[in-house]
């Protein structure tokens, strides 16, 4: 179609604005419409939970357990006054139950502050009073925990509380000792390898830091601008829409550590242009919720995953992000590769001439958002820690943000935009926070028994020493624990029961918690339970089931990431620039050649035949090895050259 035509056709395309969809994260509880004082009140909580880690962030953080509780104490209060108990309770106003619930939750937490010496000079030694407050901390996060996301991880949570105290009753594989309920409170929550752990302690820095800096960015105009910039790139070239969508979830997901949220920003734009433009409900819903999910992949923030992994792991967060580049280019070269033979098969319009802004124009916007991220990553390559890092690149985001401003009326206007941004993050971090000490409680418990070690034996025992079988089952284990757990808690528990075994088989400690972090994460496009796909469905009014399935089609390279990596180290940057040149170029091949495999279409329509040799060259790709390298490459491109042979005759 020419650019007259698509001018005649579409012209409407302009006046496209989000869809009104009802969008609900099936891992995610809706918050409450507080009104009046109760409104005022969760604002002014925000805002100073924003401002306590920011403060700490720039002055350094307070000592392990006053930090930690402090910033639970705020999750805690935030949480029950936003986030009902029931379907049936107030939704404009807390209850008299959730006013109470905040007040023991503040008091537990401040009691754990006030009595940190008292607490590292004598741990695990307590009195009545300790263990009374013990059990209504535990029960609080559990609580809060149920409110925001679901009541899956907590019940995991109490499973592993009952399975530390009835140890001795269980069948001989899964037996213990057990552990007397003053022992189990004592360790919850009169220590630092509870609730008040290092993944608490994660969120109550790290991750913290990073939610508020994404806010201010998408607050100062990073979602629209990232959709600008991913119009100028990719608007013109084949399924057009479609790549615009992969392009803006990768630059979205540099602020995001969710995939529902990438669908929401990037969807409720993208899907309706490209339905517009005749694509199939499914298909634009299935590349938004691939798209999307492939959004927490990308470094520098990969969501709070990365940073836990940094802490489980004793490496520098910096190496991880490094680690983990290669891989998540190869999860979109697989994505924009099946969106493109794709659009080749089915011949989809591209994005009209006029509705894509000017390169030259929209860079210098992008800017204000890039160089923060720039100085993000610089710093951290310096050697500054993450928290310092993300400190100085929220205070130049904010600096680049006001420093345009030329009237009065326009700089109000950007406080109060600040201001929304800084509300927005410390109600952002309600949800990490309760997941992560609710994801502690299950850690300690796993310690605590031994459950751990004896999972991790049980995945050995059943690989039967080979990794191929070792890696199998744990993909098997993450997307199972990604049906009903957010990405961060799916791959906390994950990690903590498998991460183990997978060193044993042989893969570093990077490669084995990076591979389960990507399974984790691909959970979010896995059918039956697929929180991406739920959410971008929901705004094309498409078939769920239909879209997940081809979403986990077109995500094939994420699937395949993870193993070319456990194998391959050079992907993980271990190895010689040379060695990880090769590698990169030739995974990438057979990401693509899998891409067409999967989806009809390489140089022309795939025969079934075509297909079936297609995926094998690109397995022979993604295995390591020169030989297998030759043998794939010789294979893929007779493909190639005997399909494009045979275009002229009549397939396209």
């Amino acid at each position: 179609m020419n650019d007259r035509k698509a001018q005649a056709d579409f012209s409407d395309l302009n006046d496209i604005v989000p869809e009104k969809v009802e969008i609900r994260d099936r891992d995610e509880a809706v918050a409450r419409s507080l009104r009046g004082p109760a409104a005022v009140a969760a604002t002014v909580i925000a805002l100073l939970f924003s401002s306590f880690q920011l403060y700490t962030a720039y002055a350094g953080a307070f000592p392990d357990l006053i930090q930690r509780s402090i910033h639970m104490a705020f999750a805690i209060v935030l949480g029950f006054l936003m986030y009902s108990a029931t379907s049936q309770s107030p939704k404009s106003r807390p209850s008299i139950i959730d006013i109470l619930s905040m007040s023991l939750g503040l008091s537990v937490c401040v009691y754990a502050a006030l009595n940190y010496d008292r607490i590292m000079m004598n741990p695990g030694i307590s009195n009545r009073w300790d263990l009374v407050l013990g059990v209504i901390a535990t029960v609080l996060v559990l609580e809060a925990t149920r409110r925001i996301l679901n009541w899956i991880l907590p019940a995991i949570a109490v499973l592993t509380i009952l399975y530390a105290y009835f140890g001795p009753y269980f069948p001989d594989a899964l037996a213990h000792r057990g552990f007397s309920v003053d022992y189990i409170l004592e360790t919850l929550y009169m220590s630092t390898s509870g609730l008040w752990g290092t993944v608490t302690g994660v969120s109550a820095t790290v991750v913290a830091g990073f939610l508020i800096f994404g806010s201010i960015l998408f607050y100062t105009g990073g979602g629209e601008i990232f959709v600008d910039l991913a119009k100028a790139i990719a608007g013109r070239s084949y399924g057009g829409p479609a790549k615009v969508s992969c392009i803006s979830s990768a630059l979205f997901g540099t602020i995001s550590g969710s995939a529902v949220a990438n669908v929401v920003v990037d969807g409720v734009f993208n899907i309706p242009l490209m339905k517009r433009l005749n694509y199939r409900s499914e298909f634009a819903a299935a590349v938004e919720a691939t798209a999307s999910t492939g959004g927490q992949l990308v470094p520098p923030v990969m969501g709070a995953g990365a940073f836990i992994m940094a802490e489980l792991t004793s490496t520098p967060y910096l190496k991880i992000a490094l680690a983990a580049t290669i891989p998540a280019l190869l999860y979109y070269v697989g994505v924009t590769s099946s969106v493109h033979f794709e659009a080749r098969k089915s011949s989809l319009e591209r994005i009209p001439k006029e509705l894509i802004p000017a390169f030259k124009k929209t860079l210098p916007k992008s800017a204000p958002l890039f160089i923060p991220i720039a100085l993000l990553i610089y710093l951290m390559t310096e050697g500054y820690d993450p928290t310092t890092s993300v400190f100085w690149a929220t205070v130049a985001s904010v600096g680049f943000y006001f420093i345009t401003v030329r009237s009065f009326d326009r700089l109000k206007e950007r406080i109060r935009n600040i201001l929304s941004a800084l509300e927005a993050g410390g109600k952002a971090i309600i949800l990490v926070a309760c997941l992560c000490a609710c994801a502690q409680i299950v850690i300690a418990m796993f310690n605590l028994a031994g459950l751990g070690i004896r999972i991790s034996e049980a995945v050995i025992g059943l690989s039967a020493g080979s990794k191929f079988l070792g890696l199998f089952f744990t993909m098997i284990v993450c997307i199972v624990l990604g049906m009903g757990l957010p990405t961060t808690a799916a791959y906390v528990l994950a990690a903590s029961v498998t991460g183990p075994a997978l060193i044993k088989l042989g893969l570093s400690p990077v490669a084995a918690h990076l591979f389960v972090f990507y399974f984790a994460i691909i959970s979010a496009i896995t059918p039956p339970v697929c929180a991406a796909v739920f959410a971008a469905t929901a705004i094309a009014k498409s078939n769920w089931l239909s879209t997940g399935w081809l979403a986990v089609r077109m995500g094939m390279g994420g699937f395949l990431a993870p193993f070319c990596f456990a194998y391959c180290p050079p992907l993980l940057l271990d190895g010689s620039p040379l060695d990880i040149i090769w590698n990169s170029l030739v995974s990438a091949l057979g990401v693509m050649a899998m891409a067409g495999a999967v989806m009809g279409y390489f140089g022309s329509r795939c025969k079934w035949y075509e297909s079936i040799f297609l995926a094998t060259g690109a397995l022979f790709l993604l295995k390591p090895g020169l030989i297998t390298d030759l043998i794939g490459l010789g294979t893929v491109v007779l493909i190639y050259i005997f399909q494009k042979r045979r275009q002229p005759f009549g397939e396209s």
